[in-house]
């Protein structure tokens, strides 16, 4: 009986230590592959968003199985409207900004703007006037106490205000003259014909990459987006539009990931926008070269078109929650241009990846927003010039980003940064991004938001602030090494870092 039972023994503890051998094994093969995909996020190669190289397509999200006639996101419920010069709120700032560089001290009463179109824009949300006339006192504070931080804040500023200067080159020139003219400035020649528009389309998108852009699309203009009576370059223009107008080519690049992840204060969107002015630049001048209109488009407030619809019209990505265009591969991180071209193209049909569904149930950029601008409710809740979406306060978001801890005061981002879509490329990404919009019951996306909700740290909103408004300077995550002023400067620390450890 003894001896019956020690075998029994030996045969459990046997069993037992295959059990957790197996196991260990298993424990150990899925920490080695979660460590090799945080590893393989944390390469500076996963920054680019497209690929390792310039070839590898690794990376890159087929679009294919997921094209649809109308995009799911940008439902049409009245007739389309064309928007207003107004209505863009970088035109709305800028206006004001001069305005009272000649002098004039705003009021509460939005009838007292001597702009016309800016006046025009308020009649129409007179709600509005209070969030942007609030944000002059804001700006008034911050530069107020935003010198105190300046040991904390050092390299990051440095940082951006490279790139600000970069923003401020003249390439591409500023249009200056009529679109009939200034469009073919760089034309040489009778324009090369291609084999066919799908030919044409297919380098367009190649050479993209190579000026450096992570995801292109190409769509047809479509009216709806075309601002009314304005036009760069001209003092005065009514409704038209020209006639060689005819197709958009768009591209995106996202912001380095790192500080954007550790907004507000380590992060502005001038990289990305750099890269992007610079990539338009370059597609026009390309353009020109083989006999083709070209018309760049570039942020922060060089446009005559509304461009994330278009990327969406173009499969380049879905509406989010908070107006923004989101992508399979860098989610809502990433810096548009554009050039509107009269060269034949095939243009590319929207997708549909289920992105509608995902932030319905999501709401965390709204939970996260540190000025309440974006809509939490459980259904688009808004109609904007004919079409369905979230409900967002321009003149809220940017009530914020004059407080923001920036040295210019301006941008936020945390609604990009905490965004669940906004991940590196790694491999754990890549599983995701493929299986979500494949199941058809709904459980990855629950799955994936139960964890987001519960294993991640996400600062309070208020958090954000600068500490003279209430808030500690949070971000989504801690900032890089690389702009964390105490490893490199002569200062003293006297600071905590609020936010998820800088990996995750």
């Amino acid at each position: 009986m003894r001896e019956k039972t020690e075998q029994g023994v030996a045969s459990t503890s046997r069993r037992d230590f295959l059990k957790l051998g197996g196991v260990a094994a298993a424990t150990a093969t899925v920490g080695a592959a979660a460590g090799a995909g945080f590893v393989l996020g944390r390469d500076p190669d996963a920054n680019v968003g497209w690929g390792r190289t310039e070839a590898g397509k690794d990376m890159y999200f087929n679009r294919e199985p997921f094209r649809v006639d109308v995009a799911p996101t940008m439902e049409v419920v009245s007739e389309p409207v064309r928007p207003e010069w107004s209505d863009f709120l970088f035109h709305r700032t800028r206006a004001l900004g001069k305005e009272m560089g000649n002098g004039w001290v705003p009021t509460k009463d939005w009838r007292d703007i001597p702009n016309e179109q800016v006046r025009e824009y308020y009649s129409r949300h007179p709600e509005r006037w209070d969030d942007m006339y609030q944000s002059f006192e804001e700006k008034a504070k911050h530069d107020q106490n935003i010198e105190r931080h300046r040991d904390r804040f050092a390299l990051a500023w440095a940082y951006s205000a490279a790139y600000l200067k970069g923003n401020s080159s003249n390439f591409p020139p500023k249009p200056k003259g009529h679109p009939d003219e200034v469009d073919f400035q760089w034309v040489k020649r009778e324009p090369q014909a291609f084999k066919s528009p799908k030919h044409a389309s297919e380098l367009i998108k190649k050479m993209a990459f190579k000026f450096g852009m992570s995801i292109v699309g190409i769509t047809k203009l479509d009216p709806s987006f075309v601002f009314k009576n304005t036009m760069r370059g001209m003092p005065d223009w009514d409704e038209s539009i020209p006639k060689h107008w005819k197709n958009v080519i768009i591209f995106g690049t996202p912001m380095n990931w790192d500080p954007m992840y550790a907004s507000i204060g380590y992060s502005t969107s001038y990289d990305g926008y750099f890269r992007a002015k610079n990539a338009s630049g370059l597609m026009a001048a390309f353009l020109g070269e083989l006999g083709y209109a070209a018309r760049p488009q570039w942020p922060g407030s060089d446009y005559e078109i509304v461009v994330p619809p278009l990327a969406i019209q173009a499969g380049m990505g879905e509406a989010a929650r908070n107006g923004i265009l989101l992508t399979p591969e860098l989610g809502p991180n990433i810096r548009l241009a554009a050039v509107i071209t009269d060269l034949d193209m095939e243009p590319d049909k929207p997708i549909d990846t289920k992105v509608k569904h995902f932030c319905e149930e999501c709401k965390i950029c709204a939970d996260s927003c540190p000025s309440g601008s974006i809509s939490k409710a459980d259904k688009p809740d808004a109609v904007v010039r004919g079409y369905r979406k979230f409900d967002f306060n321009q003149d809220s978001c940017w009530t914020m980003w004059r407080q923001g801890p920036t040295e210019t005061a301006m941008g936020c981002r945390v609604c990009i940064a905490v965004c669940p879509y906004t991940r590196k490329n790694n491999w754990i990404h890549a599983l995701v991004k493929e299986t979500d919009p494949r199941d058809p019951t709904g459980l990855t996306r629950k799955t994936l938001l139960a964890m987001q909700h519960n294993f991640f740290y996400y600062p309070e909103a208020e958090a954000y602030h600068g500490d003279w408004n209430g808030g500690r300077f949070a971000g989504y995550h801690q900032p890089p090494e690389w702009l964390r002023s105490e490893d490199y400067l002569q200062v003293k620390k006297t600071w905590d870092y609020d936010g998820n450890w800088e990996g995750f």
